[in-house]
């Protein structure tokens, strides 16, 4: 485990997906990060790489080659290598291996930063193509927020506020793709959404338009907890067990599941990312600590 702190944040990262462990403040033993109790999820902050959501029958068709691709890729179980290690920075790199080949023929490199600033933690991805040939692909987030003093039987776990009063809502079909079916997701006027054991009962809420880019978890009395800011065209916010779990993940995406019953070739499906031998894609979105 590598641990980084600012005097303000400290954090804990792992090397296996350099998955971020652990957020707190310095002067508190609050933990704001979902700590992995495999009964509902035993992930905690896992990167999305090369795909977000799922591919149709687990099958992504490249350059007319089928290649096995579960849902949300495999960086998040390959060990990273520290590369930078600072005063209030670190990061981690991943190259390609004979095994992600075999599942996703690209040679690649994923380079995760960490970098602390005040009461923000920056998460910045670099994506560098070593290959011969254009790279296809997506990456996302899946950080997940506790519920500060979550009960089950509570009839609000805390409120969610975000950018837009208003937005729609992609639904996902059986399996977890995305459907033609859209739902809309309405702000009260007082600007917080009540989170219940109702909220996720569609699974996940994936807004495909791009409006939202900042979201933030209040807890039970209505003060800001934790913010998620990013420029990312889509987000994603899910909570396990129909909504019944003690956490949720706030999840912005470059990326998105494939629509039911897609089988085109694997560069043309929706939201994705392409990077050119020899060039570094990067991007980066805050988690701040209110």
């Amino acid at each position: 485990m590598e641990y980084l702190s600012n005097g303000i944040l400290e954090i804990e990262v792992a090397e296996v997906g350099a998955e971020l462990q652990s957020i707190r403040r310095v002067t508190s033993p609050t933990e704001y990060l979902w700590q992995g109790d495999a009964t509902y999820w035993d992930r905690r902050a896992p990167v999305l790489f090369p795909i977000t959501g799922k591919v149709w029958d687990n099958t992504a068709r490249i350059e007319g080659q089928p290649y096995a691709l579960t849902q949300h890729g495999f960086a998040r179980d390959m060990v990273f290598t520290k590369v930078v290690d600072e005063d209030r920075h670190m990061a981690f790199s991943v190259r390609a291996t004979e095994e992600s080949l075999k599942l996703w023929p690209f040679d690649f490199e994923l380079r995760i930063d960490y970098t602390l600033l005040r009461n923000v933690l920056t998460i910045g991805w670099s994506v560098t193509n070593h290959d011969q040939r254009v790279m296809p692909f997506q990456i996302g987030a899946h950080p997940a927020f506790q519920y500060p003093h979550f009960h089950l039987d509570d009839d609000v776990h805390g409120f969610l506020s975000c950018n837009v009063d208003s937005f729609r809502s992609t639904c996902l079909a059986p399996g977890g793709f995305a459907d033609s079916k859209t739902f809309d997701i309405e702000i009260p006027k007082d600007g917080l959404l009540p989170l219940t054991n109702e909220t996720f009962a569609c699974d996940t809420i994936l807004d495909t338009t791009g409006e939202v880019k900042r979201i933030t978890l209040h807890n039970k009395d209505g003060r800001p907890f934790v913010t998620i800011q990013h420029t990312m065209p889509v987000t994603a916010l899910w909570s396990p067990c129909n909504g019944r779990a003690p956490f949720m993940c706030i999840e912005p995406w470059h990326g998105c599941c494939d629509a039911a019953g897609y089988d085109g070739d694997f560069a043309a499906r929706a939201f994705m990312e392409h990077v050119a031998p020899g060039e570094t894609w990067q991007t980066h979105y805050d988690i701040i600590i209110e």
